[in-house]
């Protein structure tokens, strides 16, 4: 009884030996291959060589993922696998060769991911099937680990993808809608600028999701309150001071993510407050995230740049249409004929009150850019797009982008918009930081205005966006002729406005170069 006892325990010592040996020769060369980064093609059929050695089988197979997350078998030795035996589900199965194979289920995570067959030319080894699993145990690991590497590539690719959406909006909406199906978040608290100032609240973008949905939007107000709340917040929010959004959405254990663009001087351009469901974020969780944040700080990085080539030209609501819009860029900005308003605004006397009244150059640059500034202001107030300055002429296109209103309207808006710069430059005269109020006369500016066919758009090698045509050069010379205060419109302008009693007689002008004199006729004040 007790030699029977004595043999017993040295069988399971020899098996549990044969156990160990094979569980260290798999984890060396497993080991061996994450330090040396290689692929399933050269380690499987080491470690089912090993395999073999330690069951005594004459070859080996397994059929699984590869790090493309493609289904592929690998082999060893002398193996056949018939396609009947890929879909089997039994353990041990008699071949018609006399032969038999041993099968064990592959799975990460509690997911089938495969199956190891072993092939032996006679019944297997009393101990095969346990070796066989403590092999299928450790292929596991490996395989989960490449899994879900491959897993999070895909989903990282996925959210890059995403973000290159041309529409941002829609691009976020994409890569969060991801992200909530990858990472257990609770709370989501994203905001970020597209302009360079965030006076009262412009330029500030944000999203609010609670229990992983979304309920505030800044492109798309649901809340008025909340709205305001947040802009009121924005810029102490992206300098890192997040209490008061914290308390006000209940925000506790988060995780950061600041969105910081640039090289000489890192500028934050947006943060991101994350709470998981869990209490704590995992590993994988986390790289997302990072990821994330990585992705899109590039994308408002492009964003911006955007933003800022076309708010040289256009609106903030015309910016934000254009780029809420798929191809923006050549359904409305490349040059195209069109009829347009055009005005050519210029201060009168500007030569004389540099030389005799401001003097300095610091005090010259003061008026026009302040000046300026007002004065494009109100070409966008009239739904305009600000062309370019002359030295201190100023020039607005109405009509482009959209080209979607009839010529009475876009001609009453450049009217509108020539009287509000008429207005706000005589008011300038009492400006006590331009200090004018020696001028006599008081400052003015002399407008001319047209209607006609023009090509409109992006131009040339720095992306200009301006308009050509005689008309363009005609509406120049028209307001050269114009008197301080007056603002004269030719005649196809009076035409398309279709207010004659608003205007004088018409009247005539040679100018060179010129075949046919000038038509016009003045704005009666």
């Amino acid at each position: 009884m007790a030699d029977e006892r004595i043999a017993q325990l040295q069988a399971k010592v020899a098996h549990y030996e044969r156990l160990h040996a094979l569980y260290e020769a798999l984890d060396e060369r497993l080991e061996e291959a994450l330090r040396k980064r290689q692929p399933l093609e050269r380690v499987m059929p080491a470690l089912l060589r090993v395999l073999c050695g330690a069951v005594g089988a004459t070859g080996a197979a397994v059929r699984t993922m590869d790090e493309s997350l493609t289904e592929r078998t690998f082999f060893h030795g002398e193996v056949e696998v018939e396609p009947d035996l890929l879909e089997s589900s039994e353990l041990t199965i008699d071949r018609d060769d006399g032969g038999v194979a041993l099968l064990h289920e592959l799975d990460v995570a509690g997911e089938p991911f495969g199956t190891v067959f072993c092939f032996f030319d006679a019944d297997p080894v009393d101990d095969a099937r346990p070796l066989l699993r403590c092999f299928a145990e450790l292929l596991d690991n490996h395989l989960a680990a490449i899994a879900q590497a491959r897993s999070k590539y895909e989903q990282i690719r996925a959210i890059s993808n995403a973000l290159k959406e041309p529409v941002l909006e829609r691009g976020i909406s994409r890569a969060i809608g991801i992200l909530r199906r990858q990472v257990d978040f609770a709370d989501l608290v994203l905001m970020f600028r597209h302009e360079d100032t965030l006076e009262s609240g412009a330029g500030v973008r944000y999203r609010i999701y609670k229990n992983g949905e979304l309920l505030h939007h800044g492109g798309d107000v649901t809340d008025a309150d909340v709205d305001a709340f947040l802009r009121a917040q924005a810029g102490a929010f992206l300098d890192g001071d997040d209490q008061e959004v914290r308390d006000r959405f209940d925000i506790r254990r988060y995780r950061e993510e600041v969105l910081i663009t640039g090289v000489r001087s890192a500028r934050v351009i947006g943060r991101m407050l994350v709470t998981s469901r869990q209490g704590e974020f995992h590993t994988y969780d986390r790289e997302l995230l990072d990821r994330f944040a990585d992705y899109l700080r590039q994308r408002i990085v492009d964003f911006n740049r955007e933003w800022k080539q076309l708010s040289v030209v256009f609106s903030a609501a015309t910016c934000g249409r254009l780029l809420r819009e798929e191809g923006y860029h050549e359904r409305y900005l490349t040059p195209r004929d069109r009829t347009i308003a055009i005005l050519y605004g210029d201060i009168t006397g500007f030569t004389r009150i540099s030389e005799q009244v401001l003097r300095s150059p610091e005090a010259i640059g003061r008026l026009i850019d302040t000046w300026a500034d007002r004065a494009v202001e109100a070409i966008w107030r009239q739904h305009g797009s600000f062309d370019k300055m002359v030295g201190d002429c100023v020039i607005g296109l109405f009509g482009p982008p959209f080209f979607e209103d009839d010529p009475a309207t876009v001609c009453q808006r450049a009217l509108d918009a020539a009287l509000e710069i008429r207005a706000l430059t005589r008011a300038l005269t009492d400006d006590p930081d331009l200090h004018l109020g020696a001028i006599d006369p008081p400052l003015d500016v002399s407008i001319g205005l047209s209607f006609c066919p023009v090509s409109v758009g992006f131009f040339g090698p720095n992306d200009d966006y301006t308009a050509f045509s005689s008309g363009m050069n005609n509406t120049a010379r028209l307001q050269s002729i114009a008197h301080g205060g007056q603002i004269l419109c030719m005649d196809s302008f009076v035409e398309a406005l279709g207010a004659p009693e608003r205007f004088g007689p018409a009247q005539r002008a040679e100018v060179k170069n010129v075949r046919d004199p000038l038509v016009y006729r003045a704005v009666i004040s």
